[in-house]
C-alpha cells in the first residue's frame, strides 16, 4: 500500500470518528446546556406562558384553524392548496413517528418533570420534533401557493415560534427541532410537485 493510500485511509477514518463519535458527542453536550439554559434563564422564564401557548397552537390548532379560514372564504384553487397541505401533514407525521421509533431517543424530562410542563406529552420520544417538522412542513407550503412576502415571514415565523417553545417546555433538544424543520422543509419541497401534477395545477 502507497504513501497516498495510507493518508486517504487515515483521514477517512478521522473523519468516520468524528462524524460517529465526536459529533454526536458535541451536539448531545451543547442540547443539554441549551435546554438548562432554557429553563433557568430567568427573562426565558417570563416568556413561559406566551411559549406555553405556542406549544398548545403547534398541536395543529394554529394551521387548521387556517385552513378552515381558506376552505370557507378562498377559491376553489385556494381548496386544493388545503388539500395538499392536510395531505402533506399526514405524510410528515407518519415520517417524524417512523424516525421516533427508529431512534428511540428520550425527552429532556430529568430537567423538567412532567408535572411542572402542566399537560401530558403526546408521545415518549423526542427526536425529530414532530411540531417542527408539521409547522416548518405547512409554512413552506404557505410561501409556496402564497409567494408574498408578508404571507412567507408570517409562516415561518409561526413555525419558528413553534418550534422555539419546544425547547422552552424542556420536551425536545435543539437537535431534534433543527432536525424536524429541515424534515418537514425537505418532504414538503419533495412532495409539493408531486401533488401538484396530481391535482394538475
Amino acid at each position: 500500500m502507497g504513501r497516498t493510500q495510507i493518508a486517504i485511509q487515515k483521514r477517512f477514518l478521522t473523519l468516520y470518528h468524528y462524524l460517529a463519535d465526536i459529533l454526536p458527542y458535541t451536539i448531545i453536550l451543547w442540547d443539554e446546556r441549551y435546554v438548562r439554559f432554557a429553563r433557568t434563564n430567568r427573562l426565558l422564564k417570563k416568556l413561559s406562558p406566551a411559549m406555553i401557548i405556542a406549544t398548545y397552537l403547534g398541536d395543529g390548532y394554529l394551521w387548521a384553524l387556517i385552513g378552515l379560514f381558506i376552505l370557507i372564504w378562498g377559491t376553489p384553487l385556494d381548496r386544493k392548496y388545503v388539500m395538499i397541505a392536510f395531505a402533506i401533514t399526514i405524510i410528515n407525521i407518519a415520517l417524524f413517528r417512523a424516525l421516533k421509533f427508529v431512534f428511540k431517543r428520550a425527552r429532556p424530562l430529568y430537567i423538567a418533570p412532567e408535572h411542572d410542563l402542566g399537560y401530558r406529552l403526546l408521545d415518549t420520544y423526542s427526536f425529530p420534533s414532530g411540531h417542527a417538522t408539521t409547522s416548518f412542513g405547512i409554512a413552506y407550503v404557505l410561501s409556496h401557493f402564497y409567494p408574498v412576502l408578508p404571507v412567507q415571514i408570517a409562516a415561518y415565523s409561526a413555525a419558528s415560534v413553534i418550534a422555539i417553545s419546544r425547547i422552552h417546555v424542556a420536551e425536545h433538544y435543539p437537535s431534534d427541532v433543527i432536525s424536524g424543520a429541515v424534515l418537514g422543509i425537505l418532504s414538503s419541497g419533495f412532495l409539493l410537485p408531486i401533488f401538484e401534477r396530481i391535482l394538475r395545477l
